[in-house]
C-alpha cells in the first residue's frame, strides 16, 4: 500500500455521513478507507470497465460506416423502437 501523506477535508450532509459510518461499521473498516476505496472505484473502476467494453467492441469486427451514415442509422433505429 502506498504511503498516505496527503490530506483531504470535505463536508458531507448528515444523512450521507450516517450511511458512511454504517457501511464502514458493516465492513469492519475505517471510514477513511471506505472513502479511499470509493474514490479509487470512481476514478479507476469506470475507466477500466470502459476500456474492457471498448476492447470487446473491437473484437466484434462489425462493419463501420462514415459518421453521417452511422448517425442516420442510429436515429432511424431509435425512431423505429419508439413506434413499437
Amino acid at each position: 500500500m502506498a504511503t498516505l501523506t496527503e490530506r483531504l477535508e470535505l463536508r458531507l450532509p448528515p444523512e450521507l455521513m450516517q450511511l458512511l459510518r454504517e457501511e464502514a461499521r458493516r465492513r469492519g473498516i475505517l471510514m477513511a478507507q471506505l472513502v479511499r476505496e470509493a474514490i479509487e472505484a470512481s476514478l479507476f473502476g469506470d475507466r477500466e470497465a470502459r476500456i474492457r467494453a471498448t476492447e470487446e467492441l473491437f473484437r466484434l469486427e462489425a462493419p463501420v460506416s462514415e459518421w453521417p451514415e452511422m448517425k442516420r442509422e442510429i436515429e432511424e433505429a431509435h425512431l423505429e423502437a419508439d413506434r413499437t
